[in-house]
């Protein structure tokens, strides 16, 4: 690993580590929940927010197991991400559909480090920073440059050997870990001791090995991978229970049935599947902890790890080529299916036998789920307020529904009569700014629409009822990113004392502009005598006239983290960003010690990202890398609502 990317791992104690989660314990203390409670859901969420912890409380306040001493289950894996991944979900998914599931599809591909281990609730944090300080520790190891994987095959195993230079460098990793751990817990950790690998197949018929490696036989182990050290836990009284996800929603209609939420998942007695004769089954929900019966059919088989927690995840090696190509290659979790098989047609209270139904969707965000829970509980009007000292966070939010979109391109045609501008649609902004060369300047610089400008004010709103406390503003110097920008600190109510900085750098990828070129941007004046509330004396980090229109995808990348870095560098307290789609990775992957994604994975992923979508990161000091941690306010969505002719009604 080179030293810029060991730069990451720095150490600096384990009470900063610890601090985050004092915080939130004490916040969940003061809103009355008893220690042990607040513990065992903070161990669950994996510390991911306070709402979360307290969401899980309610939702297991029928638990009759809530306020049992059973402690949790924790095993360190190291993972390959990227490229490689791709390889091994193929190969996973294939397996599925001409061999159906064998052992490996109840997990995602890993490398064992060590064995199982419990650890009470309230020690968790020591173990999770035993996660950073191996990981840090790692900059004085030999770390390989890449992980070569040699295929090896038996009548009960086919799977990836790793090569013994990483083998050994992979096994100090998970001695320093157990080191660590010993400690500063005083928990014995057994290092994993057998030939380091991944599994493709275990557990299956021997009569399919031989189709098991035809099919391995597309996997390129070279292509690259980055492998990270992840932290897992599981609830030990589930360890050896079958799991299925819930398909379909379905309230009970007796007290002995369990309310089946979509995204939920369901523990199963490891014969309960096989004694069932009328397809209704007796399980656990995963969501509530609650027992009860259910119709077989509105579920389908999930893999076990898709009900652990993820604790910490830390890269180790970073994304390089992996060895020369294989014969034969991995595993990959099970599938992930987006469409919902049709609904059964038989109603569930009579119990009648029911047959088995295939694919599902993928498990929603955990508030979704909470959400759907039939609890009662607690009302209140605002959001828990944030604890003090906590670490700082970076928010990057893409900006409003954008004009141009909405309308097309030449909206300006309609709107523009001797160039005064007339809002011809209800969702066209009711004005618009004065600037240099209007209205052709708006066709590469759309503004918001008034949904646009609404949708931020929304997001605005939401963050103050969540508690969050803003330092600064950041914006790309596009039009809708500066009023989405100004929409959420008027919301917030911080304008205008606090002005906007409009940054150069956090510009989207020139790329987009190669054929229409580089739009016109306004100046601080336009900005201002538009009411928007930017800083005309703000001296940008990258300007305009250091932009590279033919920068690739690394170098925008690199473009936005020098920006970001900068100013984390020299500002205290939260960071606001509001820019486009592509900048809630590219302004944070370098900061998470990520490598910058492909062109192809990036703007696939750019796609997905809705207007005023929002990204969370969280300072890591003591590893010198930001995680991702949930939002601290829900998503928004909406649906279309198309253009409407009243002549219509006259036809």
């Amino acid at each position: 690993m080179a030293e810029a990317d060991r730069e990451f791992f720095d150490r600096s104690g384990l009470a900063a580590t610890i601090a985050r989660n004092v915080c939130n314990l004490d916040v969940l203390l003061n809103m009355g929940f008893p220690k042990e409670r607040a513990e065992k859901a903070l161990a669950a969420t994996g510390d991911r927010s306070v709402q979360l912890a307290s969401d899980w409380i309610f939702a297991h306040v029928d638990d009759s197991s809530l306020d049992e001493d059973v402690p949790r289950e924790y095993v360190l894996f190291a993972c390959p991400t990227g490229p490689l991944v791709t390889q091994l979900e193929e190969y996973s998914e294939k397996t599925l559909v001409h061999c159906g599931r064998n052992g490996s599809h109840n997990s995602f591909p890993h490398v064992t480090l060590c064995s199982f281990f419990s650890v009470s609730d309230a020690t968790v944090p020591k173990v999770v920073h035993a996660v950073l300080t191996t990981a840090g520790r790692v900059r004085g190891m030999e770390v390989p440059a890449k992980v070569s994987l040699d295929f090896y095959s038996s009548s009960s195993f086919v799977g990836l050997f790793v090569d013994d230079r990483s083998a050994a460098f992979l096994r100090n990793v998970s001695q320093e870990f157990a080191s660590e751990v010993l400690k500063t817990t005083g928990i014995e950790v057994k290092a994993h001791k057998k030939q380091l690998h991944i599994t493709l197949a275990y557990q299956f018929n021997p009569s399919q090995q031989k189709k098991l490696e035809e099919l391995a036989k597309d996997i390129d182990t070279s292509m690259p991978a980055q492998w990270d050290l992840r932290l897992y836990s599981r609830d030990t009284r589930r360890a050896k229970s079958d799991v299925l996800r819930v398909v379909h929603p379905l309230p009970p209609s007796n007290d002995d049935e369990l309310e089946l939420v979509r995204g939920d998942y369901i523990y199963l007695e490891p014969d309960e599947l096989v004694s069932s004769s009328d397809g209704w089954l007796r399980g656990v929900s995963w969501l509530t902890g609650c027992a009860g019966l259910f119709p077989g059919n509105y579920t389908e088989k999930a893999a076990e790890t898709d009900t652990w927690t993820l604790h910490r995840c830390v890269p180790v090696i970073s994304l390089r080529g992996s060895s020369t190509k294989c014969t034969t290659r991995a595993s990959a979790p099970p599938l992930s299916p987006t469409q919902l098989p049709p609904l059964p047609s038989e109603p569930p209270t009579s119990r009648a036998p029911v047959p088995e139904k295939r694919n599902g969707p993928s498990k929603p965000p955990l508030e979704e789920l909470y959400s759907q829970v039939q609890k009662s509980r607690p009302v209140s009007n605002s959001k828990i307020p944030p604890a003090p000292a906590t670490p700082r966070q970076l928010y990057i939010v893409r900006h409003g529904e954008r004009v141009d979109v909405v309308f097309g391109k030449r909206w300006m045609n309609s709107c523009f009569v001797n160039g005064e501008y007339s809002q011809k649609d209800l969702n066209l902004p009711r004005k618009l700014p004065s600037r240099e060369g209007s209205p052709l300047s708006f066709a590469e610089d759309s503004p918001l629409t008034e949904m646009g400008w609404f949708q931020a004010r929304l997001t605005g709103e939401a963050m103050k009822r969540a508690g969050v406390h803003i330092r600064q503003v950041y914006s790309s110097p596009s039009l809708r990113c500066v009023q989405t920008a100004d929409a959420i600190l008027d919301a917030l109510g911080l304008k205008p004392a606090m002005q906007i900085h409009v940054e150069p750098g956090l510009f989207e990828w020139f790329h987009f502009y190669k054929t229409s070129g580089l739009p016109k941007l306004m100046t601080m004046k336009e900005f201002l005598d538009f009411g928007l509330n930017v800083d005309a004396t703000y001296h940008p980090i990258v300007p305009v006239s250091d932009w590279s229109f033919t920068e690739d995808i690394a170098q925008y990348y690199r473009r936005n983290h020098a920006v970001v870095k900068s100013v984390l560098g020299s500002t205290e307290g939260n960071t606001l960003i509001c820019a486009h789609a592509g900048s809630l990775d590219s302004c944070s992957r370098h900061l998470q010690g990520l490598s910058a994604r492909t062109q192809r994975e990036a703007v696939k992923l750019m796609v997905k990202i809705p207007y005023c979508g929002m990204a969370v990161y969280q300072e890591v000091k003591e590893a010198g890398i930001w995680d991702q941690v949930e939002p601290p306010i829900p998503t928004l969505t909406h649906s279309p609502n198309h253009k409407f002719d009243w002549r219509v009604l006259q036809s």
